[in-house]
């Protein structure tokens, strides 16, 4: 165990080092110091229990051992971090059920899968989540702040007070860290109450608790400013907002706890505690002398190594094709001129390292509206940063979508790819959008199919970098979206062989 438990520290070494250092950059994913924590406490409460468990080795243990280590290589080399992190918890639910068997991996399940939570949440799908949540937490804030005298006017997740807007987007990080939320949640039921019912009631109800603890934060802030300073409630709204969120969900819990114990009306005295004579009753077993375990272990022990082995022989650097940085790319092509438009500080820290460029060109023809050209190019993506998806940004700033569809757009030089088109509105302004994700001379609608393509490229090629393309044009009063993508076409097909040089193929 002592040998299996190295190898599998060499072989994991990098990958724990890196997420120990986003539990303790990332204040969305610190609860991670805790969670391996408690679910060795839950192992140890349970030890009476474990040790009466019969021994039952199973060869099965090995496919999941070779899984794991499948899904760990395919992590390193193809850049997905989740992948990687996760291969771990399927090694050692191979190993439990190589070497003591599925009797323990049963009995180990909860402390096991609950492991999981330490483990961040892929951006991509974390952002799925967690969008919908933001924009449900501004419109219940937007609505409640009227009820204290504050006019409020709301434009997707920027609410407008009269001396200053709240950026909501911003505002919640307490929804990003709803995971912490729910780890919160499961730990108290844990400890607080046996019933397996209102644990996971406890848990489930983090989503609402999340939702309510933000739009609470959110509405203080709004009274703030409106009665107090908007610089000082502003400066409250960014200093306090950790303990705050952590403050009121942790008391919601508990009153939620009360309410359901109240309405459960147990007799007192059994609170859900279980016998622990009946269930050690329930768990004795006679135990059985444990097989000869060398060969197990020599079989572990040689697909970890050989593993480990394989990764190291692979572990060249990664490759960074030459390219020109993205501010010198032309000011004039065509009929177009541009302007450059400076990126905020906290866009750019959200982006993550990158190379960007934010311009508006102007056509010749000045009955013709401007168009926005924003480009975002990836040189790694292995540290798990990854583009954003405009479906995202774009309402967080106020625009929402109001018709979306797949193009094909034939740039010259390119094979014919997907593109996503997207009309928003803010008010009585509509705009038309039209972006795609672009890596080796590839071009993809889907956010997800980038992802696997990313994968596949990382593992073939050694390189994870990639961009996203977005293009934005005013729409005149009652123009369709096919007419306003004509107008936009031959500006997509003037950048097109331009980015060759931005964007190595």
């Amino acid at each position: 165990m002592v040998v299996l438990a190295a190898l599998s520290l060499w072989l994991y070494g990098p990958t724990l080092i890196h997420l120990i250092g986003q539990w303790w950059h990332d204040p969305n994913f610190s609860h991670g110091f805790f969670v391996p924590a408690f679910s060795a406490f839950v192992v140890w409460q349970g030890r009476a229990r474990l040790a009466q468990i019969s021994l039952r080795p199973s060869w099965t243990g090995v496919g999941i051992v070779a899984l794991a280590l499948a899904v760990l290589v395919i992590g390193q080399t193809g850049a997905e971090l989740f992948l990687a992190r996760f291969s771990l918890l399927l090694l050692l639910s191979g190993l439990i059920v190589l070497f003591p068997g599925w009797s323990y991996l049963r009995a180990l399940l909860f402390p096991m899968a609950f492991l999981v939570l330490m483990i961040p949440i892929p951006t991509i799908v974390l952002n799925q989540i967690t969008f919908p949540l933001q924009l449900l937490a501004s419109r219940v804030s937007a609505g409640v702040l009227p009820w204290f005298g504050v006019p409020v006017l709301l434009e997707g997740n920027i609410i407008i007070l009269p001396s200053m807007a709240l950026e909501v987007a911003e505002a919640c990080s307490g929804i990003r860290s709803l995971i912490s939320l729910a780890t919160l949640a499961v730990i108290y039921g844990y400890l607080m109450d046996r019933k397996i019912v209102i644990r996971v009631l406890l848990a489930a109800a983090s989503v609402p608790i999340a939702v309510a603890a933000n739009s609470l934060r959110i509405v203080g802030t709004g009274l703030l400013v409106q009665y107090w300073d908007p610089d000082k409630a502003e400066g409250f709204f960014h200093a306090f907002s950790g303990w705050l969120i952590f403050v009121a969900s942790l008391l919601m819990l508990y009153l939620l706890h009360r309410l359901v114990r109240t309405i459960w009306n147990e007799p007192k005295g059994l609170n859900g505690v279980d016998n622990p004579d009946v269930e050690n009753d329930l768990y004795k077993r006679e135990r059985l002398v444990p097989m000869r375990s060398g060969i197990r272990f020599l079989v572990a022990a040689v697909l970890t190594a050989g593993t480990g082995l394989l990764l190291q022989a692979r572990g060249r650097n990664e490759v960074f094709p030459p390219r020109l940085p993205l501010q010198s790319f032309p000011m004039h092509f065509g009929p177009w001129t541009a302007t450059d438009i400076p990126m905020d500080k906290g866009v750019l820290a959200v982006l993550g390292p990158g190379d960007f460029l934010l311009r508006v060109y102007h056509p010749e023809d000045s009955t013709q509206p401007p168009v926005d050209l924003f480009v975002a190019y990836f040189p790694s993506q292995r540290t798990g940063d990854t583009i954003h998806s405009p479906k995202h940004c774009l309402p967080g700033a106020g625009w929402l979508p109001v018709e979306s569809t797949r193009i094909t757009l034939s740039l010259p030089g390119h094979v014919p790819f997907p593109a996503n088109r997207y009309v928003i509105s803010k008010g009585e302004s509509r705009q038309l959008v039209l972006f795609w994700y672009w890596a080796h001379d590839r071009g993809v609608a889907s956010e997800y199919w980038a992802k696997l393509y990313l994968v596949a490229d990382a593992m073939r090629m050694n390189r994870s970098d990639g961009a996203l393309v977005r293009i934005i044009t005013e729409m005149f009063p009652g123009e369709t979206a096919e007419t306003a993508q004509q107008r936009v076409v031959p500006f997509a097909s003037g950048i097109g062989p331009l980015l060759d040089d931005y964007i190595p193929r």
